[in-house]
């Protein structure tokens, strides 16, 4: 990483100092030159519950199942080091339920290697910000920013369980490809290696100002049901040019140089999804005092549904059979769940299943209009998150969803209350 062993850093100070000159350099290249130094990037993971432990106990608990060497650096600090890869970067527990890994390696080795090590634990997820969620990070970077100020969004829905269209969760691509708008109208120009779309699929990304995408933006997801599909929102810096992009999947990427103000943006995030990962469990678990028979060791699941409607006249039949089949009859599939589907009829479904992540069970009605979901005291809510972004970003934009009798975006409304913005904890 730039020619410096990150073993001589000795402290949190030393670490965002070498971060900062990592991310004024990476900004250095002209347009259309390559980047002297690759740019900076974080990864937000949901860890272990922190029923006791200090932060070191719970970050090395976390990692146990990986074949990886962390040494302590500083308070809830560690340094990474990959047999593979090398030295991968910096994990840092921002906050009860959230850890960040800093890394300056680029996005091809870096993003296969986070794939690898949250799908190898039970232990780990990705932070997951849903279309709803992005909605309501939108609004807030509204009020902070200038309406002069640039910022990008990014739609991507793509509807691969069209027939032959499944891919592995090895071949998810992370919005890296998606081209900028080009000419007049902002339309994309097609690849010359692109094939034949024979399935919905949206991919576009929005450069413009603040104000002019927030008088806009409204009308168009009226008209057009994938821009609900928000998978990437950038916040401009309050600081300096450029900005913090955010991925559904958790990835933060510095486009700013400063590394300090970078980090001050994802504490502000966790600290939002901290308090939505809370509020979600408390409404999943104890809003409503109903119980669901199953069969087995589940015996009686207790706890509100989960109530994902689709919109339209819902899914065609043969793309809701190819999305419960290759979701339950592959391993490492999108959803992370596990369990044997029983067919009540040609487009409704139920499973009794397990989550892959702590391995806690999850009871599911799937039809072709929606999704019902009930998890017990003690199943992440997590799970949830991950669910309805998967949902908005492969089989529903437009996707609208309750919890309990609650709307899940004034859970998120709710969550970012009183939650404010501070270079300073950077």
């Amino acid at each position: 990483m730039a020619g410096v062993s990150l073993e001589t850093i000795h402290d949190r100070h030393e670490m965002i100092n070498f971060f900062d000159g990592q991310s004024a350099e990476s900004l250095e290249a002209k347009p259309g030159q390559r980047q002297r130094h690759p740019l900076v990037k974080s990864h937000l993971l949901e860890i272990l519950h922190p029923l006791s432990g200090s932060d070191e106990e719970i970050l090395l608990k976390s990692f146990s199942h990986q074949d990886l060497r962390l040494d302590l650096v500083d308070t809830g600090l560690f340094r990474i080091k990959d047999k593979t890869l090398g030295e991968v970067g910096f994990i840092e527990r921002l906050g009860p339920r959230v850890a960040v890994i800093y890394s300056a390696l680029r996005s091809d080795s870096l993003e296969p290697w986070i794939r690898k090590v949250v799908m190898s634990s039970p232990d780990l997820d990705n932070v997951w910000l849903s279309g709803l969620t992005f909605g309501v990070l939108w609004g807030i970077v509204t009020r902070l920013s200038r309406p002069e100020r640039f910022t990008r969004l990014v739609f991507y829905h793509d509807s691969i369980y069209d027939i032959g269209q499944f891919a592995s969760e090895d071949e998810i691509d992370e919005n890296e490809n998606i081209p900028e708008a080009q000419g007049r109208d902002g339309v994309l120009e097609p690849d010359e290696n692109e094939g034949i779309e024979e399935h919905r699929a949206t991919s576009f990304r929005l450069v413009d100002r603040v104000g002019v995408i927030q008088e806009k933006l409204g009308k168009l997801q009226s008209q057009y049901s994938p821009l609900h599909a928000i998978s990437q929102l950038r916040f401009p810096s309050p600081v300096g040019p450029g900005g913090h992009d955010f991925y559904d999947n958790g990835k933060v990427t510095n486009r700013s140089p400063s590394f300090r103000d970078h980090r001050a943006h994802l504490l502000f995030v966790d600290r939002i999804y901290e308090k939505l990962l809370r509020s979600t469990e408390d409404n999943a678990w104890y809003s409503i005092k109903d119980s669901v028979d199953v069969p087995g060791r589940f015996n009686r699941i207790v706890g509100a549904p989960i109530t994902i409607h689709f919109q339209e006249q819902g899914l065609d039949e043969k793309i809701f059979k190819e999305w419960v089949d290759t979701t339950f009859s592959h391993k490492r599939n999108r959803f992370r769940l596990w369990g044997h589907p029983i067919w009540l009829g040609p487009s409704k479904v139920h499973v009794y299943g397990v989550d892959r992540h702590l391995w806690q069970p999850i009871w599911l009605e799937l039809t072709k209009f929606g999704c019902t979901a009930v998890i017990p005291n003690g199943t992440c809510g997590n799970t949830v998150h991950r669910l309805v972004t998967n949902i908005q970003r492969f089989l529903d934009p437009g996707a609208t969803v309750e919890i309990g009798t609650k709307q899940y975006s004034e859970i998120v409304e709710e969550s970012a209350q009183g939650v404010t913005y501070d270079f300073k904890a950077g």
